[in-house]
């Protein structure tokens, strides 16, 4: 079994930068984009996806990548078609 960190020993905490590099509020490029980045071993995380706020509200999910990754996240985007 693997040993559980207990407060009283070090754990490495890191501080990880996250950058916005695409925002939509249509549920199924959101799905997409999670396939692909998944497929990808990208680590992501769509801040606001809740379906009835995108639908009810009109508003956007934001795709947020850590910051050494942004780069081929938008390679990514781009060759689907997403960004320009």
């Amino acid at each position: 079994m693997e040993k559980i960190a207990s407060d009283s020993e070090d754990v490495d905490v890191r501080y990880v930068e996250m950058v916005e590099v695409f925002s939509t509020y249509n549920p199924g490029d959101i799905a997409f984009v999670k396939s692909v980045l998944d497929g990808e071993d990208i680590h992501y995380y769509f801040q606001g996806e809740n379906t009835a706020m995108l639908v009810a509200a009109g508003a956007y999910a934001r795709l947020l990548v850590r910051a050494d990754q942004a780069g081929r996240v938008r390679e990514i985007l781009q060759e689907a078609g997403f960004l320009k």
